[in-house]
């Protein structure tokens, strides 16, 4: 089976991802062929697509748990804090103001990159491997493989969420985080033309008692936290910016999910109506649209495959805060996907 991996971004809370991926890939002994990811996702998937495919699946299975394992490793033993992944900037947010790109260095995040990815292992892993960025010349949602030019860079860049991280400069092109357009990028492994597909979150996400996506996944906050008398402290500007970030990537987070599923649903509609078609006597034009109906669906690269979509049920601390990459937060939250993992009934879409 050509089975589909898809991470979503999320920050610190990619360590939901790592639980998740020990009870899929560990104890369910799911191998994933074709990998995408953004943000956070990016760097979880170009550490797995790090495992060489293989003379036979269970070569490639094997290979795969290895990488799991190594990841997890890193996630549980190398990140001791903030300070692991990015670097306090003089001047902070006042810095923006003369002139610096971003709030944060992210240099501990690329010793980390160059610790633990290798490029030559990328390119001859046998897997279908990309991670996405968004351009701020044209604007777009760009996907890119090992095989790309600058794809280190490229992969830093999936990570850099506008502002608070430093965007990235090649010769042609300026990006930043994928997540900016497309949290979780569905449509590209939709593109890769799997058999079956698994999207891993890393946002609570609970589905309504109709079994249906909640309107918002954004955590709700008290007056009292905006309230500049609260214990005396002073709402900034700073507060206000990732508070927008959140509120933004949640509604990218959820149309990326609906849109996705609803054009599965339609896809899988259509596949049932042109095999109900098939050896029925039909009016002429009644065939015509059925089939124009299929085509359609077809040139926009679209068709009916089973999605599975885990996603947390739990925030992420207090605060659901993605910049926080506290040790025992981590731990919580990697327990909580292997939970969610090895429960179907926990999953959003089973």
């Amino acid at each position: 089976m050509k089975r589909a991996l898809v991470l979503g971004g999320g920050g610190a809370r990619g360590s939901f991802q790592v639980g998740m991926l020990l009870e899929l890939i560990g104890q369910q002994e799911l191998d994933f062929q074709i990998i995408r990811g953004v943000s956070v996702g990016a760097l979880n998937a170009a550490f797995l697509a790090q495992a060489p495919v293989g003379a036979t699946p269970k070569k490639s299975l094997a290979n795969l748990k290895k990488q799991v394992d190594k990841l997890h490793n890193l996630w549980t033993n190398e990140i001791k804090g903030n300070f692991s992944v990015y670097a306090e900037r003089a001047g902070g947010f006042a810095g923006l103001a003369l002139g610096a790109d971003s709030i944060y260095s992210v240099k501990p995040l690329r010793e980390l990159i160059k610790k633990h990815l290798s490029l030559q292992k990328l390119r001859s892993s046998g897997r279908d491997f990309a991670v996405g960025t968004v351009s701020l010349l044209s604007g777009g949602y760009e996907e890119w493989t090992p095989a790309s030019a600058d794809f280190i860079e490229k992969l830093v860049a999936s990570t850099a969420i506008p502002v608070i991280f430093p965007f990235v400069r090649t010769k042609t092109d300026v990006m930043v985080d994928g997540g900016a357009r497309n949290m979780t990028p569905l449509s590209a492994a939709f593109r890769a033309r799997p058999d079956e597909i698994y999207v891993l979150m890393t946002s609570r996400l609970i589905p309504t008692s109709a079994g249906k996506l909640p309107d918002s996944a954004v955590q709700q906050q008290t007056y009292q936290k905006w309230d500049d008398s609260w214990l005396g402290t002073k709402v900034s500007g700073i507060d206000v910016l990732k508070r927008t970030l959140d509120i933004l990537v949640d509604e990218i987070y959820l149309d990326d999910l609906r849109g996705a599923l609803d054009w599965n649903q339609i896809a899988g509609r259509i596949d049932a109506l042109t095999t109900a078609a098939k050896g029925v006597k039909l009016p002429a034009e009644v065939k015509k649209q059925v089939t124009a109906l299929g085509k359609t669906v077809s040139a926009v690269n679209k068709r009916h495959v089973p999605i599975h979509v885990l996603a947390p049920r739990i925030w992420f601390g207090t605060d659901n805060n993605s910049t926080v990459f506290d040790p025992a937060l981590i731990a919580n939250a990697i327990e909580h996907g292997h939970d969610i993992g090895k429960d179907p009934n926990l999953w959003v879409v089973p």
